[in-house]
């Protein structure tokens, strides 16, 4: 009776055996499913497959419910709430994902109180687990110094923690620290190679550096033609600037062959897109009729989306047509007001515009003292020219000033604070 006993029981353990395995097996092949349907973007359908097993405790579907909530799907809505929720019950088993998620929430003030140093805590939970997207994060925030002391160094080794696990972003990121320098050795050399190794697997960012270091020199030998390949891959994947600085290349003919209409469809790719300095170059272009049409209303038309995204030389150069009547009537008071707004930014050529017009008197109320107060501040913005010719302006603008008038002008130019409203006439004490 014994010997049956014990032999049920060894069949029973033998056929619990057998079923265990496979029902992992099935466990493993549905969350595969539910990865292959959100890398295919089909969250609704990622979540149904997710959900059960969460629910019955897998700690990386939990996780994985909570990145799905973090985005959100047609079927379920997105709750920072409910994704630091489940994130949670998948940290409280010491998944990685789930502490690597909760890093990010705590970092962004997602669904938790904004709090740097809990991020820093969860990231370094995940990293210690070999976790690349948390070695990256915390290399991130040493670089940045976000919860912790800024470190250069200890970035470096959480990003190369990172990059050998195939992260391009962390190989990138070591170029840069490496091509920058600071609390460790700048490398160029070995920033290139860094950069490269990123570069040629495909991240955009990095062959835009690529064309940015040979278009400069830095870190690579200076070549127009081989800054101008590295543009263009990267500008082919969407990046904006090097969209924008392959247009450059195109327009002043420097690694390519000189082509306006090449320049405006770069400029154009990256300026439908609201980048504010591809508007204006499309703004330029209309405006000079070069690669299009002459079109003064196309010009402003562009730099009034530039303008609208708070661009300063948007503001400078609608108020130079509103000045010399492009594209309407001269209007020397609707200038004023647009060289105040970039001027309100430190954009030393509108500041300049203001000190003449103040001077003259066109378009607002004569008055030297602003003038003085507004060319003081254009010379100390802008690009230093010869003394000479910096003391030859100055003079022509204190020439007719009492020695108050001077002192109350050099006073407001010294108190104004770029970014900050520009003073006025009810500021001005010494004239008339």
């Amino acid at each position: 009776m014994g010997a049956r006993n014990s032999k049920r029981s060894w069949f029973g353990r033998t056929v619990l055996a057998a079923i265990m395995p496979l029902a992992a097996q099935a466990e493993t092949s549905t969350m595969a499913e539910g990865q292959a349907a959100f890398e295919r973007g089909e969250f609704d359908a990622a979540f149904r497959i997710y959900l059960p097993l969460a629910e019955q405790g897998n700690a990386e579907a939990q996780c994985q419910v909570g990145r799905l909530f973090y985005r959100g799907g047609e079927a379920f809505a997105q709750s920072y709430s409910k994704s630091v929720e489940w994130a949670s019950k998948s940290a409280e088993q010491g998944n990685p994902c789930g502490q690597n998620s909760l890093g990010v929430s705590y970092r962004f003030g997602q669904g938790v109180p904004e709090q740097p140093e809990t991020a820093l805590d969860y990231f370094h939970q995940a990293a210690e687990q070999g976790f690349a997207k948390a070695q990256f994060s915390l290399a991130n925030m040493h670089e940045l110094g976000e919860g912790t002391a800024q470190s250069q160094q200890r970035a470096l080794d959480w990003y190369r923690k990172a990059a050998g696990q195939g992260d391009l972003m962390a190989q990138y990121r070591i170029g840069m620290i490496l091509l920058q320098g600071g609390d460790v050795a700048a490398d160029p050399q070995a920033a290139a190679d860094w950069i490269a190794d990123a570069a040629q697997a495909g991240l955009s960012d990095a062959q835009y550096m690529m064309g940015w270091m040979s278009d400069s020199g830095r870190g690579l030998p200076q070549d127009a033609a081989q800054a101008a390949a590295w543009y263009q891959r990267a500008a082919q994947a969407g990046h904006a600037a090097a969209q924008i600085n392959l247009g450059n290349l195109y327009a002043e003919g420097r690694g390519v062959p000189q082509d306006d209409a090449q320049a405006v469809d770069w400029y154009h790719q990256a300026a439908r897109n609201g980048v504010p300095a591809a508007q204006i170059n499309m703004g330029k272009h209309f405006h000079l009729g070069r690669g299009v049409p002459q079109d003064d209303a196309q010009a402003m038309a562009w730099y009034q989306q530039a303008a609208q995204n708070g661009e300063p030389v948007a503001f400078f150069n609608i108020g130079l047509m509103f000045e010399n009547g492009e594209g309407q009537e001269v209007d020397p008071a609707e200038a004023a007001q647009w060289y105040r707004a970039a001027a309100e930014q430190a954009e030393p050529r509108a500041l300049a515009k203001l000190a003449k017009l103040h001077a003259q008197g066109e378009g607002v109320a004569r008055n030297p003292v602003l003038a003085l107060a507004f060319q003081s501040l254009a010379l100390a913005y802008e690009t230093p020219d010869t003394p000479e010719r910096d003391a030859a302006v100055m003079a022509a603008f204190t020439a007719d000033l009492t020695r108050p008038q001077r002192t109350e002008a050099e006073a407001l130019a010294q108190d104004w604070t770029p970014g900050t409203p520009l003073f006025g006439t009810g500021d001005v004490t010494s004239w008339p």
